[in-house]
């Protein structure tokens, strides 16, 4: 059995994703415990509005249990399931809703609780749940006696850590009209085999319509062109974040856009494009002149370059902008003003003798 969860904020959107039938053969909801309305919408909107009166903002907390697809449980099993989460998790007695969703003949279950104790108007601690889901699943294994999923979170696992899954919500995004996250790795891994230094990686990047950014919490980050952020070293296979640093150690961080800026940027990308579409322009060709212009605003320029685009620049500019050639200041003038030769004479009357 495989749990995932995490605390959120976004309630009317899963209002509609636990709900949403048009995605799975059959969505409904099991039970409702601690609410006033047993209607999901009003459910959320309660526990909103018990989190006004704390300083908490991911106000509920959602996991998913999934066991495989030739494994079934029973409604009791579900229910000693949910609780031994909840115990783990320490959200006992809270207030909940749990839903079962059925897909291809596959059947899991989501489970949303609200973490507001309303004793003390705070939060439930919702840190370092990863390990509490795992050793969750094993017990739920071990008591139903389902077949084990290796764990990844202990010391003894005895092989080396598989690599970082995408989030769910990233996931979920991909699906939603933008390039999946593992699509998205294995292109940049790519560029990123291929290049030599950070420059020839970031117009890499461009010319297939990635821009880089400097992140806000990492060093770097991509925008695709659907205007999705990545962590950029996440994206690349086999790639730590030092080694990140290190290759890109020839770009100016500083320099780069920032991922409002990028997202910008990917808009403003998106509506030539569409205005072009509109103007009767081919999408494809007209996205490849883009990202090829921002490829080569991306690679640096040589220094004869350098000078010429300089050159081009100054000669484009209007005649009074121009640099005019410094003239030297005249010489200060050393003859003294009259001020100073009345001053002299008198010093000069003052010291001859009387007769």
């Amino acid at each position: 059995m495989i749990i995932k969860g995490g605390s959120r904020r976004n309630r009317r959107f899963f209002a509609r994703h636990l709900m949403n039938e048009r995605d799975n053969d059959r969505a409904s909801v099991v039970g409702f415990r601690g609410f006033a309305h047993e209607n999901v919408d009003d459910a959320f909107v309660d526990m909103e509005a018990v989190a006004k009166g704390s300083a908490c903002k991911n106000f509920f907390y959602h996991a998913s249990l999934n066991p495989r697809e030739n494994e079934r449980l029973t409604a009791a099993q579900w229910e000693q399931a949910v609780d031994r989460l909840e115990r783990n998790l320490g959200l006992a007695g809270q207030a909940r809703i749990v839903f079962e969703h059925e897909k291809e003949g596959r059947t899991h279950r989501h489970v949303v609780w609200s973490r507001i104790n309303l004793d003390r108007m705070t939060a439930i601690s919702d840190s370092l749940t990863a390990p509490i889901h795992e050793r969750t699943s094993r017990e739920l294994e071990e008591q139903f006696g389902l077949a084990p999923v290796a764990s990844v979170l202990v010391k003894d696992r005895g092989a080396p850590r598989p690599a970082r899954r995408p989030r769910d919500w990233e996931g979920f995004r991909g699906s939603k009209g933008g390039a999946s996250p593992d699509d998205v790795k294995a292109e940049v891994t790519a560029l990123w085999n291929e290049a030599g230094s950070g420059a020839e990686f970031r117009a890499a990047l461009a010319q297939r319509g990635y821009l880089l950014c400097k992140g806000d919490r990492r060093d770097f980050c991509i925008i695709d062109a659907q205007g999705n952020d990545h962590s950029l070293a996440r994206r690349i296979d086999g790639a730590r974040a030092a080694d990140v640093r290190e290759r890109m150690a020839d770009i100016d961080r500083d320099g780069l856009p920032t991922v409002a800026q990028g997202r910008s940027e990917r808009r403003e990308d998106r509506g030539r494009v569409d205005k072009a579409v509109a103007a009767g322009a081919d999408k494809r060709k007209v996205t490849a002149v883009i990202d090829a212009a921002r490829a080569a605003e991306a690679m640096p320029l040589s220094q004869e370059e350098t000078r010429e685009r300089e050159g081009r620049e100054e000669s484009e500019k209007p005649a009074r902008e121009r640099r005019k050639p410094t003239k030297e200041p005249p010489p200060e003038k050393t003859r003294p003003n009259w001020q100073a030769r009345e001053q002299g004479k008198r010093r000069e009357r003052d010291r001859e003798p009387e007769r």
